[in-house]
């Protein structure tokens, strides 16, 4: 049944956690880990917001820096969502993708 109270998830967080086009995790878990993730996309974006916005190798180099980062620290059996987590984070800033994350 419908919950109206679902927060809404970006396809590109639900590929994280499918396979075959059947998610991996239960609801509440997987709205948990986007909303974590989220945050987190908004905290790091707070911060590598110095970077010039015309400055695509270093904000490449930030981005790899965070991803490094969370993988060695917070997100060590989840690289995919460290990735999606930096991505995230670039697109809050208003920057290009970073093709070599």
């Amino acid at each position: 049944m419908y919950d109206h109270n679902q927060t809404l998830l970006p396809e590109s967080f639900l590929a994280l956690y499918a396979r075959h086009g059947r998610p991996l995790l239960e609801r509440k878990e997987m709205e948990a880990r986007y909303e974590s993730a989220e945050l987190l996309a908004e905290q790091i974006a707070a911060v590598v917001a110095s970077v010039p916005a015309d400055d695509a190798a270093s904000q490449g180099e930030a981005m790899r820096a965070v991803k490094a980062s969370l993988v060695a620290d917070l997100l060590r059996e989840r690289e995919p969502e460290a990735n999606w987590v930096v991505t995230r984070a670039a697109e809050i800033c208003g920057w290009a993708p970073i093709d070599d994350l």
